[in-house]
């Protein structure tokens, strides 16, 4: 039986007969799932290399994130079995918010869904990596039709389902209020955090307590996720405090942690996803997936000591310093001269908001343990009812270990083959529906099981004895937080032109707010004339589109993330969200922060939200992720309408360049 119990009988049993009469009760009484799964969903519901699956709290939704087209797609369900209908959602600059999605989790009330990517923001190959990249949070509760806030405001929401006073934060391309009925819709989001790239799992934590280190008091969010950071192969936790929203720009505060005691490691194209699981009065645990090493982690989500700032402090740690040295830094962590601390560990310069309220540290003395090796290679992982549920990549099998022990207590074959991802479990009183994804075959599936008769305690962890002082040293960037702080976070639509058929010759440049004209203009820069005074917006706009889209160096030096925020969602340096439909036109000049597209029509029919039997493919695409060299085809910008102007966001990368982290 594909389905039989695989056992770890202890003492030896030196006759056939007590053998087998033993494996028999031993499987009577530990056997979990007894059902064969149900296959729900496939490619032709718009599955597309699906690598994470989640139910939405509130809506008793599906939501499937898929890593090739970026986004994704929602299973509405009449019952744990049947999907009635769907619906595709993406990000308008899905190149920069959902490239190459691995993971997606809600907050318990629905509120809020976090994404995690395998990406180095690479706008699909636009830009070279600048791993300025990590968790993209939105608010989704239900509203009118789309997802959105709840009723109240951006940190007091509460999600009750297309409330009167709800907010509906999904769009159509022209950044309008979208009927999902006739027209594609995309998510808008509330706040993205960058010093996480290649993320390999996600998972949110409910009512966690953020206090200590560099954080003044304490405080519990509600929008605190762990995450699996496959660049440097660590344990991180992101509390995003205070969302900005969509109508801010505000990144001043967050708390980020970094567990390098934590090392985990990345297997390029296999999810290492994680789960908060415990039974109420109880602990809970954080289980970790980690294919490449084919182990399955138990972590205290409440150890670990603070140590020092993640962030760089000497100056010549950051590449835009006069003092660096090259080859002090690679891919954002610097190890060599001074940015190497005496603890073993150096720092890392990517950073999202300079602000000293914007908390970026390093911790360790993490209680863990190896729960198990029993499963040659963990992706995805659940929990219920004492039990972990872990998918193995290779074989399509979940292997079902007791959280006390890790002895495994069953091996249950999906019949999905190799490509086995994301997991979740929905549990009620007595019985529990297991969810999972296959990213090679592109199907969603579910099998029902039973309340143990037993539940397992929970494992004890212990965290190594650590006395060491933290020290909360750090850079200093003497941010003003007065009126207008927000005002140098806006990038000057100037960054997107080439005014040289126009007859510039001049710019204008600005240091520490002291103007200065400069001769010899270059693409990116702000024009002036004679009198050094800018060119107007009219002005700009007869000049051409910059094209010297791989240009890294010089004044104006090319960052598709600045593109994005100088308000610009069709340009030759960013992905064309219209794809084979395009080319597109931005609205701007019509007041709308959207697009069109020179073959609407086809655009309209393609881009179907809603999809039947056929998938609805929303848009042709023919990426097949992140680190394809192909193009993607559809797709929206990041700029909001906040009261009828194009509102942008920048936020500066400690490293010389500057990039967008949206609204």
């Amino acid at each position: 039986d594909q389905n039989q119990v695989r056992l770890h009988l202890p003492g030896p049993f030196f006759y056939p007969a007590m053998r087998i009469a033993a494996q028999l009760a031993f499987t009577a009484a530990a056997q979990v799932i007894s059902e064969q799964p149900a296959i729900i969903a496939t490619a032709d519901h718009g599955l597309m290399s699906p690598r994470d699956v989640k139910m939405h709290p509130v809506s008793q939704e599906l939501w499937v994130g898929n890593m090739a087209d970026n986004g994704v797609t929602i299973l509405k369900m009449t019952d744990a079995k049947t999907v009635d209908d769907t619906m595709r959602l993406r990000d308008r600059a899905f190149y920069h918010y959902m490239p190459n999605m691995t993971g997606l989790t809600f907050s318990a009330d629905g509120r809020t869904m976090t994404t995690c990517m395998e990406s180095q923001n690479n706008y699909s190959h636009v830009q070279r990596d600048n791993n300025f990249m990590g968790p993209t949070i939105y608010e989704t509760c239900p509203c009118d039709g789309g997802y959105g806030r709840g009723d109240g405001g951006v940190m007091n929401a509460t999600c009750t389902p297309n409330a009167p006073d709800c907010k509906q934060l999904t769009v159509n391309k022209e950044g309008e209020t979208c009927d999902s009925s006739k027209e594609a819709c995309w998510v808008i989001h509330s706040d993205m955090l960058h010093e996480g790239p290649l993320c390999m799992g996600i998972a949110h934590e409910d009512k966690a307590v953020t206090e200590g280190g560099l954080h003044n008091g304490t405080n519990m969010s509600d929008i605190v996720v762990w995450y699996n950071e496959g660049l440097n192969e660590q344990l991180m936790r992101f509390d995003f405090v205070t969302m900005h929203g969509v109508e801010q720009l505000d990144h001043r505060t967050a708390n980020i942690r970094r567990y390098w005691d934590v090392k985990l490691t990345r297997l390029e194209g296999v999810p290492g996803h994680m789960v908060i699981g415990g039974e109420a009065g109880q602990p809970s645990l954080l289980y970790i997936a980690d294919p490449g090493q084919g182990r399955v982690l138990a972590v205290d989500p409440k150890s670990g000591q603070f140590s020092r700032s993640a962030l760089c402090v000497p100056a010549e740690c950051f590449p835009a310093h006069d003092e660096y040295v090259e080859g002090t830094c690679v891919d954002g962590y610097c190890s060599k001269g001074a940015c190497m601390n005496e603890d073993g560990y150096g720092c890392h310069h990517i950073i999202t908001e300079t602000a000293d309220s914007f908390e970026y540290e390093l911790w360790n003395c993490t209680a863990q343990l190896v729960l198990s090796t029993e499963v040659p290679r963990p992706s995805g992982i659940a929990y219920a009812w004492g039990h972990v549920f872990v998918g193995d990549f290779d074989s399509g099998k979940i292997f079902i270990l007791n959280r006390q022990t890790g002895a495994l207590v069953q091996e249950f074959d999906t019949g999905t083959g190799s490509g086995l991802v994301g997991l979740d479990i929905v549990a009620g009183t007595t019985t529990a529906n297991l969810y999972f994804v296959n990213m090679k075959s592109n199907q969603t599936g579910v099998v029902q099981f039973p309340k143990p008769s037993t539940v397992p305690e929970p494992a004890t962890v212990v965290a190594p004895a650590c006395n060491a002082q933290g020290n909360t040293s750090r850079p200093r960037f003497y941010e003003t937080h007065g009126p207008g702080y927000n005002d140098p976070m806006i990038i000057h639509p100037a960054f997107g032109k080439d005014c040289t058929s126009k007859g510039a010759t001049r710019y204008v440049r600005t240091e520490n707010g002291v103007q200065e004209l400069v001769d010899g203009y270059q693409p990116g820069t702000v024009p002036a004339n004679d009198q050094g005074e800018e060119w107007t917006r009219s002005e700009l706009m007869e000049c051409d589109m910059r094209t010297d889209c791989e240009r890294y160096t010089g004044p104006g030096a090319m960052n598709a993330d600045a593109i994005l925020m100088a308000g610009y969602l069709c340009h030759p340096c960013v992905p064309d969200p219209c794809g084979e439909y395009g080319p597109c036109s931005d609205l701007f000049h019509l007041g709308k922060p959207g697009f069109s597209c020179a073959n609407a029509d086809a655009y309209v029919v393609s881009t179907a939200t809603t999809t039947q039997a056929d998938g609805g493919d929303g848009g042709s695409t023919t990426t097949t992720g992140d680190n394809a060299n192909t193009t993607v085809s559809t797709g929206m910008s990041g700029a909001s309408s906040v009261g009828g102007v194009v509102a942008l966001a920048l936020v500066c990368v400690c490293g010389g360049s500057c990039s967008g982290s949206g609204l």
